[in-house]
Parts: structure tokens; C-alpha cells; sequence
């Protein structure tokens, strides 16, 4: 049997399960049995996304890019503070939008396909020095400081900031095993429940190689109405 034959014949032995499964085993086959290819489609799909964006706003420079990890709030998150409130209040123009996103990714033996695609997508737009700023959970925190992803803001704030939020600071380890200022709590700020963000996501990070690193403390700044 020509190889033109066996696929047709695998073909017609697919489609024959197929008919004889309820709805609910043929979505059960699909996914064990598919679960590997369709999120290897779904990763390309993903990155290819990630390349025609960039292609796309090749002309437009964002004044700011967030990305919001792991929101549990029982309410709708809302990035109207930061997409309208923000950037007006910073007077940026009409090519330089802030970007607001939000994703939920897991590690370990509860990592997800989702949780992948997710890390690769900020580990795209990371090495392409788009993203400024993460909110998150402790534990994605930790991650990328440990990957010395985020900036020490021991460091990066300007000393009337830093004197302001010192109480406010959440220490991860960094890539050397030593504590950073790797995020700024702002659990309980105006800004936080205007975004109905959660207080375990509430920890406000700068990428250690933001291109707006002025632009993200501007924000911090506005976020305690400094």
C-alpha cells in the first residue's frame, strides 16, 4: 500500500471513531489524543500574533506596556485607569497609546499550555524591549526576578519615591540569589480598586530593560499621588 494510501486509510478509520462517539468523547478524543498539535498550532499562532503586531505598530511607540498577571478579582478588571486615565494624564499623543494585558500563568505540575504560550509571549515581547511594566502574584514576581528580569527599585526610583513607597516594597531573589526591591505593593491605592485588581496581583514590577523606565515611575508617582 502506497504511503498515499495509508494516510487515506487512517483518514477513514478517524473519521468511523469519530461516528460512532457522543459529543462529549469526541471532544475527549480530540484533546487527548490532539492535545500536543493543537498547542503546538496555538503556540504559532501566538508568536506569529506577536511578530504582525510589531510589524503592524511599527510607526506607533507605546508611552507604556503592562501586563497584568494572575487577577483573581471577583470583579471584571478594568484598565480604563491606566489605557484612558493615565495616559491622558501624561499627555502622550495619539502614537503613543498605553497597552494593558492581562494573563493568568501557573508553574510546576499545574502549568497549563495556556501558562506556556503566556511565557513565551512575554519572553518575545521582552527580548524585543516593548513591555514596561508587570503587575502580579508573588510567585510570578519571583520568577522573573530570579530570571533578573525586573529592576531593583532600590535602585531606579528617584529618593522622594523611593522614601514614599520604602514600606510599600516586595523583595525577590534575583538571578544571584540576593534580594531586590523587585515590585512596589499598591494594594489598596484608588488605582488598584478602580481596576478592581487584587491584592495577591497588586505587585507593581519595571522590567529591568523597559524602554520607559521614566514613563513607569511617572506611573508609580500617579499610583500614590506623589
Amino acid at each position: 500500500m502506497s504511503l498515499k494510501d495509508q494516510l487515506k486509510e487512517e483518514v477513514r478509520v478517524e473519521r468511523q471513531k469519530m461516528k460512532e462517539m457522543s459529543f462529549q468523547d469526541k471532544l475527549w478524543y480530540i484533546w487527548e489524543y490532539y492535545k500536543f498539535h493543537i498547542g503546538g498550532v496555538f503556540l504559532v499562532i501566538l508568536l506569529v500574533s506577536v511578530v504582525v503586531t510589531s510589524v503592524r505598530n511599527a510607526s506607533i511607540h507605546p508611552g507604556l506596556y503592562c501586563i497584568i498577571v494572575n487577577n483573581r478579582s471577583a470583579q471584571e478588571l478594568d484598565v480604563s485607569p491606566l489605557e484612558k486615565d493615565f495616559y491622558e494624564y501624561m499627555g502622550f499623543g495619539q502614537k503613543e497609546p498605553v497597552y494593558v494585558e492581562s494573563m493568568y500563568i501557573s508553574y510546576g505540575d499545574s502549568a497549563t499550555e495556556l501558562s506556556y504560550a503566556s511565557m513565551a509571549k512575554i519572553s518575545a515581547l521582552v527580548a524585543s524591549q516593548e513591555l514596561d511594566i508587570l503587575m502580579g502574584d508573588e510567585e510570578n514576581i519571583n520568577q522573573y526576578a530570579s530570571l533578573d528580569g525586573l529592576a531593583d527599585l532600590k535602585e531606579l526610583l528617584p529618593a522622594d519615591v523611593l522614601s514614599a513607597v520604602d514600606g510599600c516594597l516586595f523583595y525577590a531573589p534575583d538571578g544571584a540569589g540576593q534580594p531586590v526591591a523587585a515590585a512596589v505593593d499598591i494594594s489598596g491605592t484608588p488605582m488598584a480598586a478602580a481596576m478592581h485588581l487584587s491584592d495577591e496581583a497588586a505587585h507593581l514590577s519595571i522590567f529591568s530593560n523597559s524602554p520607559h523606565t521614566d514613563n513607569a515611575v511617572a506611573l508609580i508617582r500617579y499610583i500614590f499621588d506623589l
